[in-house]
């Protein structure tokens, strides 16, 4: 990989769902604390019990973190996208797709796992990143690559999840990086997993 990985995956790291913050949480230390994006009501039961953060979830790190690199996001934005992407890939109860936010592509285009993808906001006809989760024959599970997105009047966030059909989908251009000050995202990322439970 081009760029330097400042948060590594550890076989210490372990997930666990907070009933304080209706969440699930990935502690990576003591006192470094990663909260997801997603609450009671959009996990599978699985998600309920404390488990280590897994040998695929090691290779699944990298192969977000290496697609998200192309993306003009902060490294703290990076790391949070790759970490939701984990738990939505492990964690989330099966998702209806909702196309409607997008335009039909002319030729049908299958995505692969971990693939940065692109797909036209139908009311607006912006074209926006996703990231691809889990596929589908028809459709696949994606995560919200862009830090706010607005399709039908409606706020998404990064992270936030989307199932989409696949003839939505098409294949992604690169994006020049714009480089930042990298001891800034090393704090910024520091105050991003230290979330501490009190």
């Amino acid at each position: 990989m081009t760029n330097k990985i400042i948060i590594r995956p550890s076989d210490n790291w372990r997930w666990y769902f907070d009933e304080k913050y209706d969440c699930l949480m990935l502690e990576i230390s003591d006192d470094m604390i990663f909260r997801s994006r997603f609450s009671s009501k959009h996990l599978a039961p699985d998600a309920f019990e404390a488990c280590r953060f897994s040998v695929n979830d090691t290779s699944a790190y990298y192969h977000f973190y290496e697609s998200c690199s192309s993306l003009n996001l902060s490294e703290p934005q990076k790391v949070e996208l790759v970490l939701n992407a984990i738990v939505a890939r492990n964690f989330l109860r099966p998702q209806m797709p909702k196309s409607w936010y997008f335009t039909q592509q002319p030729v049908l285009f299958m995505p692969r796992f971990a693939e940065l993808v692109e797909a036209e906001v139908q009311d607006t006809r912006q074209r926006i990143n996703l990231l691809a989760v889990e596929i589908g024959e028809y459709a696949s599970l994606c995560l919200i690559a862009e830090p706010i997105v607005y399709m039908s009047g409606k706020q998404f966030n990064i992270s936030d999840v989307v199932k989409v059909m696949n003839d939505r989908l098409s294949s992604k251009n690169t994006i020049i990086d714009n480089p930042k000050n990298q001891d800034d995202e090393d704090q910024t990322i520091r105050e991003l997993l230290y979330q501490i439970c009190s």
